[in-house]
């Protein structure tokens, strides 16, 4: 998580000088990644409503978007993130409020790890570390972790295996092993680890770093391999990936991270990068997931967006997302309305670029960032003009909040990709659901308004169930609906998916009867005299009835 000192010859790749010019090059970059934006971040959206019969049904139809498919996340501190402060309350309100990811800056690497497993369990942590010290270091990487998940934050883990001395992040046995050149201590413990820390956390990781900067710190390949090793090209590097497909549960992506690979005029490292990638995605047992991409600027290592996209496009062909996983502006004598200009440069040609899945801050406040510099809030929290720019295009210019009315029965818009809510207001009540939107393809949503009645006495309670007759169209078989998806009750439990479900999976009657239903009086909690039924049918229909009983 830092950059080298800026090379010569930086002129020669073009610069920053490039961002400026007539009116007509300034904005033809920005018209193309709206066009690529266009193209693979949002989907057509098709809502069909009718009614058990076919027939068209005049509703009004609002999309709202509650989250974005594409990562959008920060680097948190865990101590300040758990501490007692007015300003740990607001670091706390705003990670939720901007962020959909977050990764820890030091409390899943390995020392500060294995010191917070000796809080909780010395003796396993003395046998896996050998360190008598350990228990005097305090973090907090389990309870941090808790408040990302609990919070609805996805979380990356950073990072399983660090070279660097510098960073208090090697445990003390194997800084001694390193010292001695004691390779096979250091191959057993690293093993362990990965395999370790990668089970102990199983699905809650989106992804791992396996091993950290292996450009830059290959310390510990050296002392395995041999001095005279080609450390991107390591077996023991292959052997780490091996351990870590092996450990990684379904859906857990096995990354690559380091800096200079995007950001400046360090196309020898972007070299060393790409054969790591090359080779790691060649060897046999290696699932390799992501490519993580620092991007630590300086006002004299910016890019400008064809840059950007030649930089992308030299890790794309290798089948791993990719990711901007550490990003700040951290430069004092860069003014601060230039960076906010850059930075909507370069997060509209990230978000553009195909390949592209996450793009991550490396902290977010002044406050608590590695450098004092961070994108979005000066340290008295007043907001930065990249805060601006950042909302601007990651809610408002990229977020779905369209509205209008059936033509025909039939309401179309255009939707970024993400989770939605979908609404549908009827005569006799408002049907909401949530709705995922996850390929830039045409998606389609079909609502049939079927006809229920709450039947029985008692408001339709007998003997402790409220039986309701659904009934059937030439549109409409009730048999096809899928039982395990059908929630009955008030509008308001109903829409937020709860209420009550069938008491029974088998759906009596048929398609021209239609069916009765029976549910549970308790669950269904019936009040002000309005009742609703939804559900799915085998093929994704929607299916809702409402009735003023």
């Amino acid at each position: 998580m830092s950059t080298l000192a800026l090379g010569a010859g930086f002129s020669q790749l073009g610069g920053a000088t490039e961002n400026t010019g007539d009116d007509a090059v300034a904005t033809e970059w920005e018209e193309a990644a709206d066009d690529r934006i266009h193209k693979y971040r949002t989907s057509d959206l098709d809502v069909a409503v009718s009614d058990a019969d076919g027939a068209a049904v005049e509703s009004s139809v609002a999309v709202e978007m509650v989250e974005h498919a594409f990562t959008f996340g920060t680097a948190i501190d865990a101590p300040r993130l758990l501490s007692d402060s007015e300003d740990a309350a607001r670091y706390r309100e705003h990670i939720p409020e901007l962020f959909n990811t977050a990764v820890l800056e030091n409390q899943h690497k390995w020392r500060f790890w294995e010191a917070n497993q000796a809080g909780a369990d010395r003796e396993w942590a003395l046998d896996h570390s050998g360190a008598e010290s350990l228990g005097s270091v305090e973090n907090h990487s389990d309870t941090a972790t808790e408040w990302i998940l609990d919070h609805g934050l996805d979380i990356r883990g950073h990072a399983a295996l660090w070279a660097n001395r510098g960073v208090d992040a090697i445990p003390e046995d194997v800084l001694e092993a390193l010292d001695e050149r004691d390779g096979e201590h250091v191959r057993e413990r690293s093993h362990d680890h990965i395999e370790t820390i990668i089970d102990y956390y199983g699905t809650d990781m989106l992804h791992w770093d396996v091993v950290n900067e292996a450009i830059h710190e290959p310390e510990m390949i050296e002392v395995i391999d041999g001095e005279d090793v080609d450390p991107v090209e390591a077996p023991v590097l292959a052997d780490w990936y091996r351990t870590a497909t092996d450990a990684a549960p379904d859906g857990v992506s096995l990354d690559v991270n380091d800096y200079n690979t995007l950001a400046g005029p360090y196309e020898e490292t972007r070299d060393e990068y790409e054969r790591q990638i090359e080779f790691l995605d060649d060897a046999d047992g290696v699932d390799l997931g992501g490519v993580g991409m620092q991007c630590h600027f300086s006002e004299d290592e910016t890019l400008t967006p064809n840059q950007i996209v030649d930089g992308l496009d030299r890790y794309a062909g290798y089948g791993a997302a990719l990711r901007i996983t550490e990003f700040d502006m951290a430069d004092p004598d860069w003014d601060e309305e230039e960076k906010a200009e850059f930075l909507r440069r370069f997060l509209k040609t990230v978000f553009s670029h195909p390949g592209t899945s996450d793009f991550l801050m490396w902290g977010f406040w002044d406050g608590e960032h590695w450098q004092g510099d961070a994108p979005l809030f000066y340290e008295d929290w007043e907001k930065k003009p990249s805060y601006h720019v950042y909302t601007e295009l990651v809610f408002e210019e990229w977020w779905t909040d369209e509205s209008g009315t059936t033509d025909e029965g039939r309401f179309s818009t255009r939707a970024f990709l993400g989770e939605h809510e979908l609404t549908v207001s009827l005569k006799d009540g408002e049907f909401r659901t949530g709705l995922s939107i996850t390929e830039p393809n045409e998606r389609s949503v079909d609502v049939i308004v079927a006809d229920i009645d709450v039947l029985g006495a008692a408001n339709g309670r007998q003997k402790g169930t409220i039986p309701v007759r659904l009934a059937a169209g030439s549109a409409f078989d009730p048999t096809t609906l899928d039982p395990d998806t059908v929630r009955f009750g008030t509008p308001e439990a109903v829409n937020a998916d709860d209420g009550a479900s069938l008491r029974s999976n088998e759906l009596s009657g048929g398609p021209r009867d239609g069916c009765t239903l029976h549910f549970d009086a308790e669950e269904s909690a019936l009040e002000d005299g309005v009742a609703m039924l939804s559900g799915r049918t085998d093929d994704g229909q929607y299916v809702v009835g409402v009735d003023r009983y």
